[in-house]
């Protein structure tokens, strides 16, 4: 036992920054006014309907539309699950610029008529590249070229496959250079190897990511690149920082159990924290996953 608490208690001060960026980063997702210059104020439907005329969508009424026109025509037709309600998934989402340079956004609800309207600030200014959108054409140095000398790489290893290998439409590495312009201003330059465009920022210039940003951008960023790097430290935290949440669950069971009178109150809560957490999570999945599949790759 001595062990365990140790082990509970220095991994929380090893990773006790990775994990107060992370508590922190994630809340912020939920709350994007948070570290923003935005300003919001609330329409209930029936100050919408007054202003514009908008009336509210009914999810049941519009799911039978749909599935009567899915049906016209059809050999075999479709009929309405009545056992389950039809909803919306998301939300519309309306902008429009500002004369100083920041927008005006509407977050509109299709089922009761509400709104949320947004005045957001400008984004910090950053002078664009010269060269931003230029094209520079190496074709033995894109993924066209990687793709053609890859083509054999599956057959030759004896791997089944129904095609060639083909480059992911979407995802290409990029070259990362600094250069500097005849007015001695360094450019941090990107150059995309699927699209062979370039793109950069001004090192040092004006027009930095919030502090917000940063830290949504760091709590997005995953995966073990291959090319090593500080990339690749901050990946292996985020590994560690993980186990060492799982460390504390259960080591905090370990120690629960050690002390023989809050052994009966402890069970109760950790049933209802189960039973919670089970409910809470299944509601969730069925939610996010009721649409088609996500494909991943060409």
């Amino acid at each position: 036992m001595k062990i365990v608490r140790r082990v509970h208690m220095y991994l929380g001060l090893l990773l006790f920054p990775w994990i107060l960026m992370f508590g922190i980063s994630g809340m912020l997702f939920n709350h994007p006014e948070i570290g923003r210059d935005i300003d919001r104020r609330h329409l209930s439907g029936e100050q919408v309907s007054a202003l514009t005329g908008f009336q509210p969508w009914d999810p049941d009424a519009l799911a039978r539309r749909v599935v009567a026109q899915l049906n016209a025509g059809s050999p075999a037709p479709y009929t309405l699950d009545e056992d389950t309600s039809g909803s919306f998934s998301g939300w519309p989402l309306l902008a429009a610029p500002r004369g100083d340079g920041g927008r005006q956004v509407v977050i509109l609800r299709l089922d009761d008529g509400s709104a949320t309207v947004s005045s957001h600030a400008p984004e910090p200014a950053a002078p664009a590249p010269p060269f931003a959108g230029a094209a520079i054409d190496l074709p033995d140095h894109r993924m066209a070229a990687v793709q053609e000398q890859m083509k054999e790489l599956l057959p030759r290893m004896g791997v089944e496959a129904k095609g060639p290998l083909r480059a992911h439409p979407k995802i290409a590495p990029e070259l990362r250079f600094r250069m500097r312009d005849a007015e001695g201003r360094a450019w941090n330059v990107t150059y995309n190897l699927g699209t062979g465009r370039l793109d950069g920022r001004l090192d040092g210039g004006p027009g930095r990511p919030r502090l917000v940003e940063v830290l949504e951008t760091l709590h997005k960023t995953h995966h073990f690149p291959v090319h090593g790097g500080m990339t690749w430290v901050w990946a292996l935290f985020a590994d560690i920082t993980g186990l060492t949440l799982a460390v504390w669950a259960l080591s905090g069971l370990v120690m629960w159990w050690q002390m023989k009178p809050t052994r009966v109150i402890g069970a109760v809560a950790v049933a209802a924290a189960l039973a919670l957490f089970a409910v809470v999570m299944s509601g969730t999945a069925s939610d996010v996953l009721f649409g088609p599949a996500e494909k991943d790759g060409p």
